[in-house]
């Protein structure tokens, strides 16, 4: 799929969902650019935190700009989160563009949005919020697919000299994923030991 269709997609749905006020951040595929790693992709994933805000308010303001729920009822459970998926045809694609919202319901993807970092995207014209580039990696490192993996390891070889290993480290064994984080050292960095994380 056309990187300017994904694109298109993206605009529309934060521009949406902006007035709504509602913290959320770019994270997923399209996301990675922001970390200096390009990947293709064919959704645009968003992570939102409703808040105090109904969820049928987010609903109904995505219906009226002609996105629309992939399934009845539009939330899924994902293990101990919850996800909406959405389809939306940009203007003169005539290709449907999937936008997954997850949910931030955990106090780590409510941290994760706190953490959130402002960017300018010159091919949307606009500013918007991506997930720092460390709870990305956490973030891929969760959803333990092959590709996210990769993802992740990617992230940490592009992106070494300015993350905040501190905060890694910590969350990393927070979430549990510290094997996961071991192998996507390995992976960045096939010469050198990982980390030993406690």
């Amino acid at each position: 799929m056309a990187a300017n269709v994904v694109l298109a997609a993206l605009k529309h749905v934060w521009t949406t969902l902006a007035p709504l006020r509602l913290p959320m951040a770019l994270m997923g595929g399209v996301a990675l650019a922001v970390w200096q790693y390009v990947r293709a992709t064919r959704d645009v994933d968003l992570l939102v935190s409703l808040g105090n805000s109904d969820f049928g308010l987010v609903m109904a303001r995505l219906a009226a700009a002609g996105i629309h729920p992939k399934r009845q009822p539009p939330l899924v459970p994902l293990g101990s989160l919850q996800i909406a998926q959405f389809r939306y045809e940009p203007p003169g694609a005539f290709v449907d563009v999937q936008v997954d919202l997850l949910l931030a319901e955990s106090d780590y993807h409510r941290q994760a949005l706190v953490r959130r970092v402002q960017v300018h995207l010159p091919d949307l014209g606009m500013e918007i919020h991506v997930l720092g580039c460390e709870d990305l990696i956490l973030h891929k490192l969760l959803a333990g697919r092959m590709i996210d993996r990769a993802d992740a390891a990617a992230l940490l070889r592009l992106n070494r000299a300015s993350l905040d290993l501190a905060y890694l480290h910590k969350e990393v064994a927070d979430l549990g994923v510290s094997v996961e984080f071991g192998e996507a050292w390995r992976q960045a960095f096939p010469d050198e030991l990982a980390p030993k994380i406690e």
